[in-house]
């Protein structure tokens, strides 16, 4: 299989967004300090909420960046859903009591990689690559599939009579 330099990049933006969720998550626990700008963002009792959900992150991003370097599908699906999410939980994760900073790098990072995903071309490598896997058989069901939406698009679905007057 040839690989895009692009999703080499990908699946590796993928792989740093699950690390610094790890590295988030050691932050939640007070094991370690995270430092942007001057501020200092440390926790003196765990916070065993955000670090399980920060934990549950890390191991769907990774999961993601395998996936996206395997060219499969569904890592294309699951990483435009899951770099979303990112964005949306940072969010809250700010009306709950985190801070801008604690949640600037896990933004910049999901959103790269949901840019990339939505880029032309992009979408298209991963599809050609599980079309290639797919039998004679399963090709003939995904055409005959793409006609039928096409012809009930028309509204001349197979079956289908129009009322009469």
């Amino acid at each position: 299989m040839r690989r895009p330099i692009g999703v080499m990049i990908l699946a590796g933006a993928a792989g740093l967004a699950g690390l610094y969720q790890l590295y988030r998550m050691l932050v939640f626990l007070g094991i370690v300090n995270f430092e942007v700008i001057g501020k200092s963002v440390s926790f003196d009792e765990a916070q065993w909420g955000p670090a399980f959900w920060a934990l549950v992150l890390a191991a769907i991003w990774f999961w993601v960046a395998a996936g996206f370097w395997n060219l499969r599908a569904s890592a294309w699906q699951f990483g435009v859903f899951i770099s979303l999410f990112t964005l949306i939980w940072g969010f809250f994760a700010i009306l709950w009591g985190s801070t801008v900073e604690a949640e600037t790098v896990p933004w910049f990072l999901a959103l790269v990689v949901y840019v990339y995903l939505n880029w032309p071309g992009v979408r298209d490598a991963f599809i050609q690559n599980e079309m290639s896997k797919l039998t004679p058989e399963q090709r003939a069901a995904i055409e005959q599939l793409e006609a039928a939406n096409a012809a009930a698009g028309k509204g001349k679905a197979p079956g289908m009579t129009p009322p009469a007057a």
